[in-house]
């Protein structure tokens, strides 16, 4: 579709060919859940800085990209006319295997990457929700971690060092590529999780790890939620350091314990880890059958679970781990109302909840959404939107309670992005 002399498509479409601008109905195609009039598809950093500068002059508004998977996630691209993906910047530019680290354009896509490393029997051990149909920048971007977070670290904590486009149009490089980089301020760490509200994220550097030689997954049935926790809970608890411990429920509820490292070790860690529970586990699978059930956890969030003609939910509820038991009872009134299922990772505290909402039911689950937030604010801990219809999430908002635009989020944005070039954050 031709863009019209008004749209950003014209606006910025001297930046690049013609042929890596995709405008009108193609745009929303690729970037479906938003309302998209165009996406730009640069091929390098310098592309990158001319893409903000004209944005910057014609007062456009940007959102970073990758494969463009997760751009409606938590409200963050439903306003966005402009999307920028670097899934043309994949490039790897320094892979050591023996140091252990890679430096790759962010558009590389993480099963690329992971086909790449698996001959070196290395991996980035990275499981946040999708990543594994993204791409490194949108992971880094997101800083989203996952259950593997305890053993291995969060994003923020493998990311060596980055090269950024801010929303003034800097180019910077932060960081290196080594593990001991210790110079300067840390704003790796400020851009890690940023989505893209302070810079566009060109080229990442990453710690890698060894993959483990035995890999195994313990599967526990329990009769309710309360049981469930009580178990994940003894797991934590126990003398064996667990890869992940994850509750998972709907019309039935599991404990689900991967065990990961050298195969003498992950056989005894299986005897302890029954000790704990205080039973033999329902289900044991290794090696392949393991990787395959948490491979697939990675696109948990989005499996439909709505009914025909429901809109679909997702929601996080966040705690302390030692507040388990509260989250997950909380998230189970969610779930009952939405007619959903949840997924808890006992380690971190994180439980999710996703299941669909009719346009008849939205003041029901508003009010739902509205009481679970408040109980869950009440003990310190949180509840967001991942997904939701335009309608429910104006109810609820996406956020719970934010500070004002003084804080210190908003100094910070001025610094990078002073004339908010970049996409902030939910509406």
């Amino acid at each position: 579709m031709k863009a019209t002399a008004t749209s950003p498509a014209a606006q910025l479409g001297g930046v690049l060919p013609g042929n890596r601008v995709l405008t009108g109905g193609h745009a929303r195609e690729w970037a479906s859940g938003t309302g998209a009039e165009a996406v730009l598809f640069p091929q390098s950093a310098e592309e990158v800085v001319a893409i903000v500068g004209a944005a910057a002059e014609t007062g456009t508004r940007l959102l970073p990209a990758g494969r463009g998977s997760w751009l409606a996630a938590g409200g963050w691209g439903r306003e966005a006319r402009v999307i920028v993906s670097m899934s043309r910047m994949d490039a790897v530019a320094h892979y050591e295997p023996a140091d252990l680290t890679l430096t790759a354009g962010a558009g590389i896509g993480m099963d690329a990457l992971a086909d790449m490393l698996a001959p070196n029997g290395q991996w980035l051990a990275a499981d946040g929700p999708g990543c594994d149909g993204g791409t490194l920048g949108a992971t880094v971007s997101c800083g989203v971690s996952g259950p593997l977070a305890p053993r291995y670290g969060r994003v923020r904590d493998n990311v060596l060092g980055l090269e950024v486009v801010t929303g003034d149009g800097r180019l910077l490089r932060i960081g290196g590529r080594v593990v001991k980089n210790v110079a300067g301020f840390d704003m790796v760490r400020l851009f890690t999780g940023s989505r893209g509200s302070l810079g566009l994220i060109t080229r990442a550097s990453v710690r890698l790890f060894p993959l483990p030689a035995a890999d195994v997954t313990l599967r526990f049935g329990a009769g309710n939620a309360p049981e469930a926790v009580a178990k994940a809970r003894a797991v934590c608890a126990g003398a064996v350091q667990a890869a992940s411990v994850e509750v998972f429920g709907g019309d039935a509820m599991a404990v689900v314990v991967r065990l990961l490292g050298g195969a003498e070790e992950v056989r005894e860690a299986c005897d302890r880890v029954a000790g704990s529970v205080g039973e033999a586990p329902d289900e044991v699978l290794s090696g392949a059958g393991s990787e395959a059930l948490h491979r697939g956890r990675l696109g948990w969030e989005a499996e439909a679970d709505a009914r025909a003609g429901d809109s679909r939910v997702v929601a996080r509820l966040a705690a302390l781990p030692d507040r388990l038991g509260r989250t997950v009872e909380c998230a189970d009134e969610v779930a009952g109302a939405l007619r959903g299922r949840i997924a808890a990772d006992a380690m971190s505290g994180l439980v999710r909840v996703k299941g669909g909402c009719a346009a008849s039911r939205v003041d029901e689950l508003a009010r739902c959404l509205g009481s679970a937030r408040e109980a869950m604010e009440a003990g310190g801990g949180t509840l967001t939107l991942s997904e939701a219809p335009r309608a429910l999430a104006a109810r609820v908002g996406w956020t719970g309670t934010e500070g004002g635009e003084g804080g210190i989020g908003g100094r910070i944005k001025a610094l990078f992005d002073p004339d908010s070039v970049l996409a902030a954050g939910p509406p």
